[in-house]
Formats: C-alpha cells, sequence, structure tokens
C-alpha cells in the first residue's frame, strides 16, 4: 500500500495547508514556521446540565475544523476529493491532539444550552500526517479470506485448494495484509458448506449466518472471491521456437466484498498468457501474470519498491472510507423503556465516533440497536464503558465480537 491514491494523497496534503471554506472558521491559516496557525469556532450542546463535557465537545468542533482548514482544498482532480473527504472523516475523532499552543479566545455558555469556544492554534502537518497513518495502520489492513473456484487444464480446486489463493496470498501478505489460512478454509468448506457457498458467491449483506461465520467466528473482514481459469492457446511462433513449450492464457474474476456490510469494495478482470514445459506450471505463470498486472494486485518495479494496483488499492481504500461508519450491533438487557432511551440518547450525544444510533428491535428484555461508528467494536467498547458512569450508566460487557457487542446496562442516578 505504498504507493496507494491514500498514499499519494497523505504526501500531498501533508505538502499544502489551505483554506476551508464556510463554517465558523474566523480566518485563514497562516505559515508559523513549519506549522499554520489559525481560529475556528466550535460549539456544542449541554445534556444534564454537564458544562464540562459540552466544553470538550465543543473544543474537539473547533479542532475539527481548524486541522480542516490544514487538510485543506487545494486539491482539484476529483480522484483527491473523494480522498481528502475519507482523510477528512479519518481525523474527526484525532483533531484535539493534532492542534498545538491551544489558547481559548472565547469560553462561554450561550443561551443556556450551548457550549460556545473559539480557539487559536498551530497545526503541524507532520502531526497530522502521523494522525492519519496510525489510522491507516488500524483500520486499513482488514483481514481477508481467499475464497477462489479455480480451474486448470480441465480440473476444478475449491476454495483452500487452489495456486491462485496462495498467489494472492503472498503477494499481499508481504504488505502487511493478514489471511484466513487455507487449512482453516478447507475445514469450512467441509464443516459450513452451505454458508460457504453463499459467501463464494458474494451472498452476505443482511446473513447473519454468513457474517457470524467469517466475522465473528474467524474475524474475516473482507472476502476475495471469483473464478480464475487458464486454458491452453495456440501460438505458432513459440511451437516453432520450443514444440515441447505450453502456453496458456488465464482469465481472471475477482471481486471483494466488506463481511461488515456487505458491499463490494472493488472488482478486476484480467487476462494474461504464461508459458511452461508443464502446462500446469504454465497455467500457474499466466494467473500470476495477471495478479501482478496494475489492474489488479501489482509487483515490486525494479526498485525495490512494490507498486500496488487498482484492485488492492480500491480495496484498501473503499475498506477504510466504510470503517468510518462501521455498522456494529448492539444487544442491551437491563434497561426498561425510559431508560433504554436515554441510553441511546447517551450513545448518540456523548459517545465520540457515533454517527447514528437506530433500534433494530426488542426481544423480551433486550433491546438490539445498531450504531454506525467510526471504528472498531473495542473502540466502542471502550468509549461507552469509559464515559457510561459519569452519564449516570453501569455497564457489563457479556460478549464482545468484531461486529457486535451484548452487555447489560443499569441506571444508576
Amino acid at each position: 500500500m505504498k504507493r496507494s491514491a491514500l498514499a499519494g494523497f497523505l504526501m500531498l496534503s501533508l505538502a499544502f495547508a489551505v483554506s476551508c471554506g464556510g463554517g465558523q472558521v474566523k480566518d485563514q491559516p497562516k505559515p508559523a514556521g513549519n506549522a499554520m496557525h489559525g481560529q475556528a469556532t466550535g460549539m456544542a450542546a449541554i445534556f444534564d446540565g454537564d458544562k464540562g463535557l459540552a466544553r470538550d465537545r465543543a473544543t474537539e468542533d473547533a479542532c475539527r475544523k481548524l486541522v480542516e482548514q490544514v487538510l485543506g482544498n487545494n486539491v482539484s482532480s476529483s480522484s483527491m476529493v473523494q480522498d481528502y473527504a475519507l482523510v477528512s472523516s479519518i481525523v474527526e475523532s484525532s483533531s484535539t491532539g493534532m492542534v498545538k499552543n491551544q489558547k481559548y479566545l472565547k469560553d462561554t455558555v450561550e443561551g443556556g444550552d450551548t457550549y460556545v469556544v473559539t480557539i487559536e492554534g498551530d497545526v503541524y502537518p507532520s502531526a497530522v500526517g502521523d494522525a492519519i497513518k496510525s489510522t491507516l495502520e488500524n483500520y486499513g489492513r482488514p483481514k481477508f479470506i481467499v475464497l477462489l473456484k479455480e480451474t486448470f487444464e480441465g480440473e476444478t480446486h475449491e476454495p483452500g485448494m487452489t495456486a491462485s489463493e496462495l498467489s494472492i496470498m503472498e503477494t499481499m501478505g508481504n504488505q502487511g495484509f493478514q489471511f484466513v489460512d487455507a487449512s482453516t478454509v478447507q475445514s469450512l468448506m467441509k464443516q459450513d458448506r452451505a454458508d460457504m457457498q453463499k459467501a463464494m458467491a458474494g451472498q452476505i449483506r443482511g446473513n447473519e449466518a454468513v457474517q457470524n461465520l467469517l466475522l465473528s467466528d474467524n474475524g474475516a473482514e473482507v472476502v476475495i472471491y471469483g473464478e480464475i481459469s487458464a486454458a491452453a492457446q495456440q501460438s505458432a511462433a513459440l511451437a516453432k521456437m520450443n514444440p515441447n513449450m505450453k502456453s496458456r492464457q488465464a482469465t481472471v474474476n475477482l471481486k471483494a466484498v466488506d463481511v461488515y456490510t456487505g458491499d463490494i469494495l472493488a472488482t478486476v478482470t484480467a487476462n494474461a498468457p504464461g508459458i511452461h514445459i508443464d502446462g500446469n506450471t504454465a497455467s500457474i505463470n499466466a494467473v500470476k501474470a495477471c495478479l501482478g498486472s496494475k489492474n489488479v494486485l501489482g509487483k515490486t518495479d525494479d526498485f525495490g519498491q512494490f507498486q500496488a494496483g487498482n484492485f488492492m488499492n480500491q480495496i484498501t481504500r473503499k475498506f477504510l472510507e466504510s470503517a468510518t461508519k462501521r455498522p456494529i450491533q448492539l444487544r442491551i438487557a437491563g434497561l426498561d423503556q425510559k431508560d433504554s432511551i436515554k441510553f441511546r440518547d447517551f450513545l448518540s450525544q456523548r459517545v465520540r465516533g457515533v454517527k447514528k444510533v437506530e433500534v433494530k428491535g426488542q426481544q423480551g428484555a433486550e433491546i438490539k440497536l445498531e450504531v454506525l461508528f467510526a471504528g472498531k467494536t473495542v473502540d466502542l467498547t471502550d468509549e461507552f464503558a469509559g464515559k457510561a458512569a459519569n452519564a449516570g450508566f453501569d455497564i457489563s460487557i457479556v460478549k464482545s465480537y468484531p461486529n457486535k457487542i451484548q452487555a447489560v446496562v443499569k441506571k444508576t442516578k
């Protein structure tokens, strides 16, 4: 991922400091040594008389706006604008620490229920870069499961037993990505064949059994599925040069799906030839040529730098983008209807990173919520567990999975 579109934008965003259109910005950032100096205003509602929390959230709002000025809009191409939106969402929850030498120019309550602050400070591009790189490392490298149907020399191989899977795992593994190992895939194909066949067909959205099998049980966040085949092709020139050499043409059709949401992250179709004295090896060479192309996974160049392919870049960028609004299932027991409403308000208004809270149903005393969250399940758990006491809740986590949390919540005040 060293040369990905995100990495390219990261370098660009660190090279420029620019203005932010609209909002509560008092002036455009100005150079201050290696930093950009500016000021911005933030606001937050006061809930349950908690002015301290409101002040913190208003400060976070102001810092986010100030950092956005520095990340800025000094980008004209559509692809860069898309990446700006992504990077902007990444820093939303971590911008406070990016503003240095912070001073309050305004610090007050307005209208009795709104806290307003105006801050000035310095934003160092290196601090922004460090935060973005940290987020990329934490959220931009999902764990994969590869489920391919491979046909060589008229013989079809199932997932967990294909040379193509090993090629993908080797190439992406060298770039730091993790995979469900082939032996586990073989076991799953035997033990949970029906659900695995659905996964192989990309039938993941809304299919809780498949999501649980892949994500909760095996930690697979992205499925790469599809078909890879290699067929003999005639080459008069090759036959004349060496009649013992075999020529094969590989066709690769791949899709990548986000297991959390069922969304398609990337698709690709590619063709490439391969030769060898052995037909099966010629097929493998042809597949490796496909996978190593600039449209698929990419390869290491003559200078030893890995040049990521389009398919690989799309997966990384879109998965990271979706990680800023990850749907997490939250099952809560222990609250009556009145307190459950208060708890939902607590999540949506006081827990950082929560974009939306939606009721999905109720079974007995258990309420099922879906929380759109910028981050991983463990981050959400840490956030609401750490702030629950001040909000009047006692939370006990019963079970926690990559895509769901089961907890008992009691109202304490």
